[in-house]
């Protein structure tokens, strides 16, 4: 529920997630109970009204305007390579500019408080993580260009020791957890840390009778870390680090999508094409890093939506082609439509990480079949049937086992639009 606040040329803009809980106000979450006893953290928890986003948005004029606060980020021109994020912004936009829309942006994306670093000094702001961007929507005959440009600047990034033969043998020798940094204490990054220049450029509209819409995106990657390591709760002016480190990888990655489509009389044929890259020796551990399609993207009922695909933190696609045709709004009979597509998935994964290794998804291909009805209740309630079938194929080479059995999904819902 978004509800806003309007006084003149100003707004206050809020967004509440109400969680379906019975009774309202049990909400146990990561392990917490619901006793009435709970305190601190574990009453916390149990928000059943939460606010996700508060921001100010004023009008100078028409055309010009000014955001502060807490709003919708990590999102722009299509789905493709977007997962929707909250991020604190000040943002200013003029929407008639020679060139067309052209706004600008400050973002803070990491706060890290009051820190201590190794020489005993403390700070609100070191090691914080900011971003800024510009961007612009201009139109040439019927298409709409999109481009944008971030930089991205997050001092507080550590990258976790990979799990390997890399892995320093103070951590296992201390036995500490070698693939996580919560021993990591005591330092202040300075400018080091993890830089990010991140270009997009998108497109929608017209190409003759066709309708379209695509994207590319491009991320560079800059990580420097010289940190030193102690002990978790050691961290003392003069304590003994357990190892000092001077670490550094560049690497990027991008993706590229199509959406082609042409609406006729029994409803809209179309075909997707998207590319997400992989580099083997990528990552700050240098061990693999790919292009995810992002969580908004949903490539497919199954793999993309349901289930990520081709890594165990992939949001969708991860490394990965896709070629899909589809129908969409295809009318059956009065209020009832079905929608159908067919995809075709290639893994893009390929070479050894800096430890030798392959990643597992190389070679893997997949087949999904997704169908579906809706019938159009109201004019703003709608009910929805889907239902998906998945088969993979996999390299016995890095899966060593049979292929994985094929995965079936049917769901329903009721859609209420506002």
């Amino acid at each position: 529920i978004w509800p806003k606040l309007k006084i003149g040329d100003t707004q206050l803009i809020t967004k509440l997630e109400m969680w379906d809980q019975n009774p309202w106000a049990a909400y146990p979450v990561n392990g917490f109970s619901d006793s009435p006893t709970d305190s601190g953290a574990a009453a916390s928890k149990k928000n059943n009204i939460s606010i996700e986003r508060a921001y100010i948005h004023h009008n100078f004029d028409p055309d010009i305007f000014l955001e502060a606060g807490l709003m919708d980020g990590n999102w722009w021109g299509t789905s493709f390579m977007d997962t929707q994020l909250p991020r604190y912004r000040i943002k200013l936009q003029d929407n008639k500019t020679p060139f067309g829309v052209l706004g600008v942006l400050l973002e803070k994306d990491t706060e890290m408080g009051l820190t201590t670093d190794t020489k005993g000094q403390t700070s609100f702001d070191q090691d914080d993580g900011d971003a800024y961007a510009i961007y612009g929507v201009t139109k040439v005959g019927d298409v709409y260009i999109r481009p944008l440009i971030f930089w991205v600047l997050n001092s507080a990034f550590t990258p976790a020791p990979a799990a390997t033969a890399a892995t320093p043998a103070a951590l296992v020798a201390a036995g500490l957890p070698a693939t996580t940094d919560q021993f990591l204490s005591g330092i202040d990054q300075g400018h080091k840390g993890l830089y990010v220049w991140y270009y997009a450029l998108a497109f929608d509209g017209k190409l003759g009778p066709l309708s379209f819409e695509a994207e590319a995106g491009l991320k560079d990657y800059r990580s420097r870390l010289a940190a030193t390591f102690y002990a978790p709760g050691t961290f003392k002016l003069g304590a003994t680090p357990l190892f000092a480190t001077n670490y550094s990888n560049t690497w990027n990655e991008y993706g590229l999508y199509l959406n082609l489509w042409k609406d006729m009389d029994f409803g809209r044929a179309g075909a997707i094409a998207a590319y997400g890259s992989y580099d083997s020796k990528g990552g700050p551990t240098k061990a693999g890093w790919g292009n995810d399609f992002g969580d908004d993207f949903k490539s497919n009922l199954i793999l993309g939506d349901e289930k990520g695909f081709g890594s165990t933190a992939a949001l969708d696609l991860y490394g990965m082609t896709l070629i899909k045709p589809y129908l969409k709004y295809v009318k059956l009979a009065d209020k009832l439509t079905c929608s159908g597509s067919i995809a075709y998935i290639n893994s893009n994964q390929t070479g050894k990480n800096e430890v030798g290794a392959h990643s597992k998804f190389e070679g893997v291909t997949a087949y999904e079949l997704d169908l579906g009805v809706q019938y159009k209740l109201s004019s703003n309630l709608l009910y929805k049937v889907d239902g998906g079938y998945a088969s993979i194929s996999v390299d016995k080479k890095y899966w060593g086992s049979k292929d994985p059995d094929p995965v079936m999904l049917l769901r329903h819902e009721i859609l209420l639009t506002f």
